[in-house]
């Protein structure tokens, strides 16, 4: 893959919700390569994490993703300010309810994903593998 170790990242307007439309062109803009099903896999993972942190962290600052070298994975990673918040799945979900399936998602879609603090900044991040 000649993307291989590259890195990009998309910034978010403070305080504005996130175009989920303007996120998926994004990531087809800079993925190209991966091919259609890790394409759909990396769309639907990279809109779940957007939203959560949207929904329950008060924003997105940052969405980024890349082709680590050597590894045949497409990694995401999305931060917020809300290192205080982790992200948990929700285990006794109303089956009728329209919410409490991302994580589930998260975790049936990535070969990995996990959750990094820092100063003021909490990043969820997943890899996807390139099929």
């Amino acid at each position: 893959m000649g993307f291989t170790g590259t890195r990009h990242a998309y910034e978010f307007p403070t305080g504005s919700a996130p175009s989920l439309r303007e996120v998926r062109a994004w990531l087809r803009d800079r993925l190209g390569e991966v091919g259609r099903v890790t394409m759909a896999d990396t769309e639907l993972l990279t809109t779940e994490l957007v939203t959560n942190a949207h929904e329950h962290a008060d924003g997105v600052t940052e969405l980024r993703v890349s082709v680590p070298s050597g590894r045949a994975v497409v990694r995401v990673e999305v931060d917020d300010r809300r290192p205080q918040l982790r992200p948990h799945r929700v285990v006794n979900r109303d089956p009728m309810s329209p919410h409490g399936r991302g994580l589930a998602l998260v975790e049936a879609i990535s070969t990995e994903w996990g959750v990094n603090t820092g100063a003021g900044i909490k990043t969820v991040w997943a890899e996807i593998p390139v099929l």
